[in-house]
Order: C-alpha cells, then structure tokens, then sequence
C-alpha cells in the first residue's frame, strides 16, 4: 500500500438513524450515527489489518446472528455499546445485559444477579436507559422529571413515569 493511497472514505447520506457511512473500495463497510464512531472503525480495522479484508462467502444467519443483529440495532438508537461482558453507555458505564432464550427476551441490570422477563428487545433496552448510573442517590430520571408537575409533563415523560412507578410497585 502507498503512504498516498486513500484506505477508506466518511461519507454522509440521509438515513435518520445512521447517516455516516465507511467506504471501502466503494463497498459500505460500517455506518453510525456519528463522524467520530466511523473514524474509530477506520482506525481499528486499518491498525488491525482487517479494513480490505477480502469477501467471504456469506453464510447463513443463525437465530444467535440475528438475536445479536436485534440488541445491537437497539443499543444503537440510544447510544449503547455492546463490549463482551454488557452493554455500556457513552460514559464508559455498564448498564447491564440483554438476550433472549427460548424466543422470551430479558434484561439483566447491572448489579442485578437475576434476568427480567421483558415484552420485546425494545422494551429490554428502553430499561437500561432508565438504570442509575449517578454517583448520589438521586438518578438523572428523578432530577428532572420528578421535580415538574404532572400537567407540564410531555406524554413520553409522562409514560416514562408511569413505567418506572410499575417497576417500584412490581
């Protein structure tokens, strides 16, 4: 490879979600929904050799495949990052676990030892936005929704508010 030789290219399309796209060779190779997030990717593969990796014959996507394809879809609409051990926040905070077994979702919370039953990956993944990651006892959730009356509330606040007023009465 020339030191003058373009290894990938950033670029940018309207996909709400995750408008960055990595190119390689004019292929799409990875998208996020930050600049930064598509940079690291370039970095790592290009550190690791693994960047023009050539195509492999794509096999078949188990159900693990695509249960993983589903957390990781979720985490991403809010930010998370899946490492081996959990999932993590921006802040480099574990928030907990996700999977599913035998087609029934959970969510396991950081300091939690046992899994929650969950209605869907979303429902999963919605809760450990909700985990306190604060350092006192007062979570981001009760600092700012909890102080306003319930008439200035918006409905997803509001809905918000009703579901962890269910996970207190559960």
């Amino acid at each position: 490879m020339l030191p003058d030789e373009l290894i990938a290219s950033i670029t940018h399309d309207d996909d709400l979600t995750q408008p960055w796209v990595v190119l390689v060779q004019g292929k799409e190779k990875f998208r996020a929904n930050t600049y930064a997030r598509c940079h690291r990717f370039i970095q790592w593969h290009h550190q690791d050799s693994t960047l023009n990796e050539p195509t492999q014959v794509e096999t078949p996507p188990t159900t693990e495949n695509l249960i993983m394809a589903h957390i990781f879809n979720e985490c991403q609409n809010y930010g998370f990052e899946i490492l081996d051990d959990g999932i993590y926040n921006n802040n480099g905070v574990k928030l907990g676990q996700v999977g599913c077994t035998d087609g029934d979702w959970w969510v396991k919370r950081r300091y939690s030892v046992q899994q929650q039953y969950s209605n869907s990956v979303y429902d999963a993944v919605r809760s450990l936005s909700m985990v306190d990651v604060s350092c006192d006892s007062k979570s981001i959730f009760d600092e700012y929704i909890l102080d306003q009356p319930l008439e200035q509330l918006t409905g997803d606040k509001l809905q918000r508010l009703l579901e962890r007023a269910e996970l207190v009465t559960a």
